[in-house]
């Protein structure tokens, strides 16, 4: 269930991609007045923001418009190989950049990385100190895009990485996608041209395709440079201008080759996998659209006609009696290369009646043709954008740092300008008056008129899927042309929603006792049902009452297994109160301006609400509403229950299962995990539900409120929503313990010609604040060590993580550690892992712990002044003292990052005595 925050956040984005291009007649579009731009004679462009939000910090982006589908016939990889080799340029520096930057602090995939995929190459530099080495980042960058002075022994060093990169990637995700490339891509040069490659072209890739295809595509007037950061605009072009100024213009070469090849035949594809759930039909239209490039007000106008269509074509599906054979029917627009869009129409197929789904589907589209839209239909989907358009006038939005940075990479990849969104809003409501129903109609025909069609099946696993002949589908298209459909199922029309009052239905409560921690300005309530209350007296974010509430109500509780207790759960609290209907429940919060979610670990029940202080009253409410319900909605309990039975008979990844089955088996003693079977959920009843969900809500809990309002007013609102709430025994937790000792198994049973490897160890140690965060920046160091090692020195792995936690729940250090290598190398990577991690204490000295002490320092400042931090900090307190001393010896905590007591705390992150590890290896015919 979709809140309408998230609702609106998707609707919004959805318009600023819409209307982003939105000038008067061919007068360019104004760019956003917070954005310096410019063009050197080369061609290189730029784009500045700079903004004082944190103080000295720094945001650098590269882009490079060239991706694998550039490649030629004989270059498959090489773009993306090319992004790996840059970072050994040197560019007249004894060190290449990569040994630049890390000599100068920086960790590779947190300061600096690159990514390459499709049509494009970015490079992404973050620097540490922030401001400080922009001389630093900018000729790395200038180094890596033109340089190109990398040599065979660098290619050399880094194809086995390349290699790992590749095999890391392969698994059921990757053979689906590469399948549904082929089928929604065919005949253009994506499918043939993915972009890690494949491991052939990798191991013959020559230092000369590297260089030739540099030369051709990393030009200056190819590329954009973004920065967003604390620095004053002409000093950052003076620095652009030298670092990249003196690179000679080039030709860009055409990419017409972006575009898919069209042609007027029905292509017939199964996209299937042993390992894989999905069981759907889905039919794609492919067609020539407007260059996406156009940036005229007829182009933006264009571009919302578009949107308004889908969103109106979805809508007509969503409403359509669904056959029984179909769980749904849903469109999608996807846009490949400028000019090409291609619309999907997709049915979730139950069982193996894809048949029917593909009638379902043929029919439908054809019921959408022969008649024209509903009026209420165009005026519901236009007055959503219209909302979006009036709401982003009258409170304007406001981005921190981030939101900056992933705006203006999001614009350069689109290949549009970053605009002001009151300008967007302001067009967009111009250009909606001006859209017809008619167009709408029109738009939505022209893409179901496209004679290049794909059609696509999927079905779960090995399930026999008989393919239908092209011939005989176009055939039974036009028999459907060819009927009289009666209209699409009319919207009902708009009935005020009568908005119900939230009424307490539990006697009124009482506060027994109180406790004031005056130095931390908390209090301790003691509720008269059992419940505690812990107050934090100041505002929370935004100026709100922030609301957590913890229970020991986990999915993993005795008494049920795991799967009943989600359910019962879910059907419990992700539903309107009893007897309100979905559009009540979501009219009273938006009135009310409450949000209230909740989520259910293995040991733990909370919930997360906030609303204005004047409204503390609805939120405690619909939380007692919640808590008090006693019976669960039958039909939302019927459909939950189908839709479990339909994953369970979908669920196919075997490999998966038995390789979670057996690392809890290892690390715990025993596979504490009972996966539902169908014969399970046929003997549940909702009654039974009932009774789960009604043991859950009779644990006591400990509310966690930020607020700051009078006592007198607090106390009344407690006693009458929470204190009178039942309460009865708290439920017993089953023990997630860790087995002493070392153990490990081996399994062979990947598809995948790779070894993953799994090694956990865990140590007894108390909680404490300073501890845990010693343990994170020990987490930071292994990470940084096991990389330089495993990668960098012995060439054995692309990526590998390393968790390490001081839980405050188990009182005890608990270590992770994953990667994936050459089956051949596995044994020798893992002791070199091993002997890495016992190496740990020698690895801290004085200046690396300076440099962690400073950033530490940076970011507790934000933490401080950050109310979810604090809260955060109170629950963790509370939870493990019972008092909230956390709040007054937080700003302790970089002076904890000091080397002796980190060297000390190394040797218990991942102790032999303590240690299992789980290999898997493929079996014996696993894909290459």
């Amino acid at each position: 269930m979709y809140s309408v925050k998230i609702l609106f956040a998707a609707l919004a984005a959805l318009l600023l991609g819409a209307c982003s291009h939105l000038p008067a007649g061919d007068t360019p579009l104004p760019w956003h007045p917070i954005v310096s731009r410019g063009e050197l004679p080369n061609g290189l462009r730029y784009n500045l923001i700079p903004i004082d939000a944190q103080k000295g910090r720094l945001d650098i982006r590269l882009t490079v418009h060239a991706g694998s589908v550039d490649e030629a016939d004989d270059q498959v990889g090489i773009a993306h190989m090319l992004e790996h080799l840059t970072f050994y340029s040197h560019g007249g520096d004894a060190l290449d950049v990569r040994q630049r930057l890390q000599k100068a602090g920086w960790l590779q995939g947190r300061h600096f990385n690159a990514v390459t995929n499709y049509e494009r190459t970015q490079y992404l530099l973050s620097p540490p100190d922030g401001t400080a080495s922009t001389a630093l980042a900018l000729q790395a960058l200038s180094t890596m895009a033109f340089a190109g002075d990398y040599s065979t022994a660098d290619l050399q060093r880094e194809r086995p990485i390349v290699i790992e990169e590749w095999r890391g990637g392969l698994g059921v995700a990757q053979r689906m996608n590469a399948k549904r490339a082929a089928a929604q891509r065919t005949g253009s040069r994506y499918p043939a041209h993915r972009t890690i490659g494949n491991r052939q072209a990798i191991e013959q890739a020559k230092l000369a395709a590297l260089h030739a295809f540099q030369q051709r595509w990393y030009l200056p007037n190819n590329m954009v440079l973004n920065i967003v950061g604390d620095f004053d605009p002409q000093q950052m072009i003076q620095q652009i201008e030298q670092h990249f100024g003196a690179p000679a213009r080039g030709e860009r070469p055409s990419r017409e080759h972006l575009e898919l090849p069209l042609d007027d035949q029905l292509k017939v594809f199964r996209v299937q996998d042993s390992q894989s759930g999905s069981n759907q039909v889905a039919l794609l239209f492919r067609f020539r659209q407007l260059d996406i490039r156009e940036q005229t007000q007829a182009g933006g106008r264009e571009r919302l006609l578009d949107r308004l269509a889908l969103s109106l074509l979805s809508r007509q599906l969503r409403r359509q009696p669904l056959d029984e054979g179909v769980a749904s029917l849903t469109a999608v627009k996807t846009q490949i290369g400028r000019r090409t869009g291609v619309l999907a129409v997709a049915a979730s197929v139950k069982g193996q009646r894809h048949e029917q789904a593909l009638q379902s589907v043929l029919r439908e589209l054809e019921r959408v043709r022969q008649h024209a839209s509903y009026d209420a239909d165009v005026h519901a989907v236009k007055d959503e954008v219209r909302q979006i358009a009036e709401r982003m006038l009258t409170k304007p939005v406001t981005r921190d740092f981030d939101a900056w940075v992933r705006q203006l990479n999001d614009a350069t990849l689109g290949e549009r300008i970053l605009q002001d969104p009151e300008a967007i809003a302001r067009n967009t409501l111009v250009n909606l008056d001006s859209i017809s129903s008619r167009e709408l109609h029109q738009r939505i025909n022209s893409w179901l008129a496209s004679p290049d069609r794909v059609l696509q099946l999927s079905a779960p696993g090995g399930t026999p899927l008989t393919l239908p002949d092209a011939d005989r589908v176009e055939q039974q298209a036009r028999d459907w042309t060819a009927s009289q459909l009666a209209a699409p199922q009319a919207p009902t029309a708009p009935v005020a929603v009568v908005i119900p009052t939230l009424h307490s239905s539990v006697a009124v409560g009482r506060i027994d006792t109180r406790r004031r921690f005056a130095a931390e300005n908390v209090e301790h309530w003691q509720l008269s049902n059992g419940d505690r209350l812990v107050w934090l007296r100041a505002q929370g974010a935004d100026g709100k009452a922030q609301l957590r509430v913890d229970s020991g109500a986990g999915f993993m509780h005795q008494g049920a297994p795991a799967w009943r207790a989600q359910i019962a759960n879910q059907l419990a609290l992700q539903m309107p109160p009893l007897g309100w209907s979905a559009e009540q429940f979501s009219a009273w919060k938006q009135r009310e301006a409450v949000q209230l979610s909740f989520t259910q670990g293995p040991q733990r029940l909370e919930a997360q609400g906030n609303a204005e202080p004047a409204q503390l009253a609805s939120l405690l409410a619909l939380y007692q509403a919640q808590q008090v319900r006693s019976h669960l909605d039958d039909t939302a309990y019927r459909e939950s229950l189908d839709d479990l039975r339909e994953r369970v008979l979908r669920q196919r990844d075997h490999v998966r299962s038995t390789q979670d089955a057996t690392w809890r088996e290892l690390k715990q003693g025993q596979n504490d995990w009972q996966e539902p079977t169908t014969q399970a959920i046929d003997r549940l009843s909702r009654q039974v539900l009932e009774a789960e969900w009604r043991r859950q809500a009779a644990a006591p809990v400990t509310y966690y409120l930020m607020a700051d309002l009078p006592a007198a007013e607090l106390q009344t609102l407690v006693s009458r929503y929470l204190a009178g709430i039942p309460r009865g025994e708290p439920l017993a937790s089953k023990p997630s313990p860790r087995q002493p000792g070392q153990r490990q198994t081996t399994l062979a049973i990947a598809r995948e010609p790779r070894a993953s490897l799994y090694a956990g160890s865990f140590q007894p140690y108390p909680w404490t604040p300073a501890d845990a965060a010693r343990v994170a920046a020990l987490r930071e160091i292994a990470n940084a060590l096991l990389k330089q090692r495993l990668r960098g020195e012995a060439g054995g792995i692309y990526s590998l993580k390393f968790d390490s936690e001081l839980s405050p729940e188990h009182q005890r250090i608990d270590s992770e550690l994953r990667f994936s290598s050459d089956p051949q190398r596995a044994d020798e990577l893992w002791q070199l892992a091993r002997q890495t991690l016992a190496s740990l204490p020698e690895a801290i000295d004085d200046t690396r712990v300076a440099a962690m002490r400073r950033e530490l320092t940076r970011q507790e400042a934000r933490r401080r002044a950050d109310p979810d931090t604090q809260l955060h900090r109170l629950m963790l307190s509370e939870r493990v003292w019972n008092d909230p001393r956390y709040l007054s010896e937080q700003q302790l905590l970089p002076a904890a990052l000091e080397p002796a007591a980190l060297k000390r705390l190394a040797r218990q992150l991942f102790p032999e005595a303590n240690q299992v590890r789980l290999q898997v290896l493929p079996v014996q015919d696993a894909e290459s």
